[in-house]
């Protein structure tokens, strides 16, 4: 099954259509004092140290479910057999016996690799990702796949506003 489509500009939301079009009405003075309302306090948070922060965590969740969906493609296809053989362990027979490093096929990645550190961190986070969501059914790529769109509309429309709403500073000679 596949969640994730190649037509993913899809998944771009009706909210953000509606988001941009009531932004528009509201700078072309459209909506009347709702408008005005709007725009000042857009500008308050916008420009404030709320907004600061909400780029911040905007661009962390763009990190987290990025490397996620990263993670769980990789564990799906370079430590596919690994990731199989942990599935069949944990969930299927119970039994964590059956994994040692004779029985890995890709461990040696992690062991010729220069970066041992990143190279450990990737194959773990790989094929626990890989697992969480075969355990699912394809449904948590799916879902940050979402998530990831959803993050880059808001930061989209977030950096939008501050960019065309710039306070205009006047400065006397």
């Amino acid at each position: 099954m596949e969640y994730v489509s190649d037509h993913w500009l899809g998944n771009f939301g009706l909210i953000t259509g509606l988001g941009i079009i009531i932004l528009i009405l509201a700078r072309k003075e459209r909506l009347g004092k709702i408008g005005s309302i709007l725009e000042k306090q857009m500008k308050k948070t916008i420009f404030g140290k709320t907004g600061k922060f909400v780029i911040g965590i905007s661009v962390l969740s763009l990190l987290y479910f990025g490397s996620s969906i990263f993670f769980m493609e990789r564990g799906e296809s370079i430590f596919s057999e690994d990731k199989t053989m942990f599935y069949d362990a944990i969930v299927s027979k119970n039994d964590l016996n059956q994994i040692n490093p004779n029985n890995l096929k890709n461990i040696q990645i992690v062991y010729d690799s220069e970066n041992r550190i990143y190279s450990t961190f990737d194959y773990a986070f790989s094929i626990t990702y890989a697992i969480m969501n075969e355990f699912s059914g394809g449904w948590l790529e799916h879902l940050y796949f979402i998530l990831l769109v959803e993050q880059v509309e808001f930061l989209g429309i977030f950096l939008f506003c501050r960019i065309h709403s710039r306070p205009i500073i006047s400065v006397h000679a």
